[in-house]
């Protein structure tokens, strides 16, 4: 069973998308910055990393870019309730597979989840 890295330091955010993570058949582990994500040193071992992009420390867009000079990195979708233009082009060079707008798309994710796993 894949796992999923959640990334939000809203605590209830990053419940409910674990849960909801669990109930597409995925293993699910919360982090509540980037930071510990990435102190954690093994981000390989996800099979996806969902994180806001909005967050003390460090961003969605800079884990993105920190990312995306390690070799083989999972995919990573951001989410945000805030996304702009400028937003979007920064994490597609920054090699993000997709940017999503809070309240998410439940069904949406699903499909994008499958997909990529």
């Amino acid at each position: 069973m894949p796992w999923v890295a959640i990334i939000d330091d809203d605590e209830e955010v990053r419940s409910s998308l674990g849960a909801l993570i669990d109930s597409f058949g995925y293993r699910a582990s919360l982090f509540d910055h980037a930071d510990d994500f990435l102190a954690g040193g093994n981000a390989s071992r996800f099979a996806c990393i969902i994180s806001d992009i909005h967050m003390p420390g460090t961003s969605g867009i800079q884990l993105a870019v920190d990312l995306s000079q390690r070799p083989s990195q999972p995919p990573l979708i951001l989410i945000t309730a805030y996304v702009s233009p400028m937003v979007e082009r920064q994490a597609k060079e920054a090699g993000v597979l997709d940017v999503m707008t809070k309240p998410l798309d439940q069904g949406a994710l699903e499909n994008l989840l499958r997909r990529i796993l």
